[in-house]
């Protein structure tokens, strides 16, 4: 091979390393804006819902959506800001959390993991909530997942969990004695609390489920 092929193939890797290094930090870029618009969005939301003071121990507990993604791509699931919305079953309250509704009203449809780190507090079934799952995170939090089908095996009180685990399925259980279910559509009632004041108090976890969908 003589010199001059020899230097032309060396012209065009130096020209492909060169294009991949530009569309690696384009792309790179691109990425690290998109996160940056999204933490201000997120910060927006949580100055909007009064509990900024939150944003930042809240990101870094919480890692990843309640609500796994359907791997056949049938089912997917929606969520709005519901939280302060009325509710009438037990007497007239309050909504402490936020619905994510599955696009299938089907119990069993999406699995249900945890976003944080954490002990597993509270499990068993609430007449309002169903079959239920209470977590405390690492900074405090108790989150809060409702109406569940059915529970990942082997889970119980004291059981320690990583951000990811596999919770269970998504239901429609509550409303009624144990074992009651189809009152509503099948969804994940999602919630967070703070000790405050010696009380567990509810906070809009809305900014929270609005970031780790992104």
């Amino acid at each position: 091979m003589n010199k001059n092929k020899i230097r032309i193939r060396k012209i065009w890797l130096v020209f492909a390393v060169y294009v991949i290094l530009i569309g690696y930090m384009g792309l790179y870029i691109a990425t690290w804006q998109s996160r940056q618009n999204n933490l201000l969005k997120y910060q927006t939301l949580m100055q909007h819902n009064h509990i900024f003071s939150h944003s930042r121990a809240l990101l870094r507990d919480m890692e990843c959506f309640p609500v796994r993604k359907d791997r056949r791509g049938k089912v997917s699931w929606d969520f709005e800001d519901g939280y302060g919305a009325p509710r009438t079953f037990g007497g007239k309250r309050s909504h402490e959390g936020v619905d994510i509704m599955a696009s299938k009203d089907q119990p069993g449809c999406l699995q249900i993991q945890s976003v944080c780190d954490g002990v597993i507090e509270q499990i068993g079934w609430l007449k309002l909530g169903g079959y239920r799952i209470g977590i405390r995170s690492k900074q405090g939090y108790y989150v809060y997942y409702a109406h569940l089908q059915q529970y990942a095996p082997d889970l119980r009180k004291g059981s320690k969990v990583k951000a990811g685990d596999y919770l269970g399925l998504m239901g429609n259980t509550g409303y009624g004695p144990e074992g009651t279910s189809g009152q509503f559509a099948v969804h994940l009632h999602f919630g967070i609390y703070i000790a405050k004041d010696g009380r567990e108090q509810s906070m809009d976890p809305y900014p929270i489920l609005w970031y780790l969908a992104q």
